[in-house]
């Protein structure tokens, strides 16, 4: 920890940084003092840099995400009121670090925040409703909010279109035509609820980042001749989903004559992918530089994957050199057999 005597310095001397990187670099010394109760002060600072790096600092300090314990020293009730006004602070930074933080200090959050959508004041009752969902999800919203926002979906589903899926992780099984409902049945889904592209897509790279949550997914509407179902619970070379994945998508390409599943992890995360005709197993695949590869491999290679090599100059019998290519060709294999979200809505 950094000499509390330097405190006072290192905040003026970001309040009036006028560079970006000075102030990039004073506003990583300053969050790093580790005060809490300095930073619940600063973050009523006129400078907007203070307010956001305080907020940061207080985010170091307090944070109970990704499994961390929270911190024994701390007030959780005092942080939790001192950053509820920053939803409302009209510098963009400080508004979007406030709503990031409250969402990473546990459940002590929620009630505060169901009072001030139920009490006001007005202003900050949009952003605390956002904080609640990222919280809690449904179970955070009371009966009055889960119905604004069914509603609103409603309204967004009219003009809804299609995007671009662009996660670190993502995983999907693909089935052709537009029987949303079929699917939803033959999977045995339940609880289901409306979203928009853009909900359904957040829900899957949330629950994907925070430690493959396996019990949701996103069901599409038909788009370019194929359904989507979107989430981990897809991914058809992971270790505990490997097996249920294998069965579903065989029996959706007996229903549907065909059905495939993919795993796509960018900078490196790997690929895998399952193909099923008429109730049978084309090809299963998966590329991660892991030996545990070998044990998902089902079927011939693909001519998609015969293609691939010898675009990229590669022996297609050569492992080595296949073990290299593989991790990346899930998205452009779903794109020949079928349809892949990470083209989805871009410009032909």
């Amino acid at each position: 920890m950094l000499p509390q005597h330097a405190y006072d310095e290192v905040l003026t001397a970001l309040a009036s940084a006028s560079a970006e990187e000075p102030r990039r670099r004073l506003s990583r010394v300053f969050s790093s003092f580790g005060t809490v109760d300095r930073y619940i002060e600063a973050l009523n600072h006129p400078s907007a840099s203070v307010r956001e790096s305080a907020a940061y600092g207080i985010q170091s300090a307090c944070s109970v995400a990704y499994g961390r314990k929270p911190n024994p020293d701390v007030d959780y009730g005092l942080v939790i009121n001192a950053l509820i006004p920053l939803l409302a602070d009209p510098d963009r930074d400080v508004l979007q670090r406030a709503t990031w933080v409250l969402s990473m200090l546990g459940p002590g959050v929620v009630e505060p925040l169901r009072q001030l959508r139920e009490r006001g004041p007005g202003k900050l009752r949009a952003r605390a409703l956002s904080v609640l969902a990222a919280v809690g999800g449904e179970e955070a919203l009371s009966a009055a909010d889960r119905a604004v926002v069914e509603r609103l979906i409603r309204i967004k589903l009219l003009d809804d279109r299609a995007r671009p899926l662009d996660v670190c992780f993502t995983s999907w099984i693909a089935v052709p035509g537009g029987d949303q409902q079929g699917i939803v049945e033959l999977l045995d889904l339940f609880e289901a609820r409306p979203a928009t592209f853009a909900l359904g897509q957040s829900v899957g790279a949330q629950d994907s980042d925070e430690g493959f949550e396996y019990g949701r997914v996103y069901v599409t509407p038909e788009v370019d001749g194929w359904t989507l179902v979107l989430g981990p619970w897809c991914n058809p070379v992971d270790q505990e989903r490997a097996e249920d994945v294998l069965r579903v998508v065989t029996e959706l390409s007996r229903r549907y004559g065909k059905a495939q599943a993919y795993y796509f992890g960018e900078q490196g995360g790997g690929s895998g992918w399952l193909v099923a005709e008429n109730g049978d197993v084309v090809r299963r695949c998966s590329g991660s530089w892991e030996e545990a590869d070998a044990q998902y491999t089902l079927g011939a290679p693909l001519p998609e994957e015969h293609a691939a090599c010898i675009e990229e100059g590669i022996t297609p019998d050569n492992e080595e050199e296949w073990a290299d290519l593989a991790p990346y060709l899930a998205p452009e294999l779903a794109r020949q057999l079928g349809v892949s979200p990470s083209a989805w809505g871009r410009a032909p």
